[in-house]
């Protein structure tokens, strides 16, 4: 095993199976956490020795907890919370069971988990925490709202988090990558969309740029796409209903 290991939430598919096999690449030793205990046991076949697996759903509160306890281990040197759900379509047309999913997997665990990773980290005065927020974070966003309100929540705890912690050893980033394709849209719904057709990054290629930029010291709020660093300078000089309407427009159902 390697002297540095990782944990990586939501690793099964997308951004995580990502972040997962850089950091093999890079020689660190992982824990793969996702709900879908078939596709973990399949990638940990494939990425061999030095991968681990943890089978559970952040969508209950006995995920969670199972996932505190491992952190709260120690032994973690980095940490990505990447587990993420959305659903596009009206609030109203929404179930309550729904919109508790979302804010449980998007805005809960990442805040109960980056709790526990940074016991251990601040007391051995090393460590990085990576909260994969989202482009979606910068303004609010009809069609894709209650999932566009946890990003911007937990954008602003990961940005508060760094400076809480700052000077103790422990890096934090917040991560905001754009359209992304996985299987994400699907499951969102937002495959197709005018959305699904504004240019994209490669998963592999966020993953690689988050890590290049946390590992070296980077700055907390990490744009993985040049584009996207553009759109969020420029949304500084429109008002900010243009902004909420061009997001809308990009998910509206035609």
């Amino acid at each position: 095993m390697s002297e540095q290991l990782a944990m990586v939430t939501g690793a099964s598919s997308g951004i995580g199976e990502a972040f997962a096999r850089e950091l093999v690449g890079r020689g660190f030793s992982v824990i793969l956490v996702a709900r879908r205990i078939d596709r973990l046991e399949a990638l940990w076949a494939e990425l061999g020795a030095g991968v681990d697996v943890l089978a559970a759903d952040l969508a209950t509160d006995d995920g969670i907890a199972a996932v505190e306890r491992r952190l709260q281990l120690g032994g973690i040197s980095l940490f990505v919370n990447n587990a993420g759900v959305g659903y596009r379509g009206r609030v109203v047309d929404q179930t309550e069971a729904s919109i508790t999913q979302l804010v449980r997997v998007n805005l809960e665990a990442p805040m109960r988990l980056s709790r526990a990773a940074l016991g251990p980290m601040l007391a051995g005065e090393r460590g990085t925490i990576i909260n994969v927020a989202s482009m979606g974070a910068f303004q609010p966003v009809p069609y894709l709202n209650v999932y566009a309100a946890t990003k911007a929540a937990i954008l602003s705890f990961t940005e508060a988090l760094a400076d809480e912690v700052e000077g103790s050893g422990v890096t934090i980033q917040a991560l905001c990558p754009g359209n992304i394709p996985t299987g994400f849209q699907e499951v969102a719904g937002t495959k197709g969309s005018r959305f699904d057709r504004t240019p994209a990054m490669s998963a592999s290629d966020v993953a690689r740029s988050s890590l290049d930029a946390a590992l070296l010291g980077g700055a907390t709020l990490h744009l993985p796409s040049r584009l996207d660093r553009i759109s969020v300078f420029a949304q500084r000089f429109l008002p900010r209903f243009v902004a909420r309407r061009i997001a809308g427009s990009l998910l509206k159902s035609d």
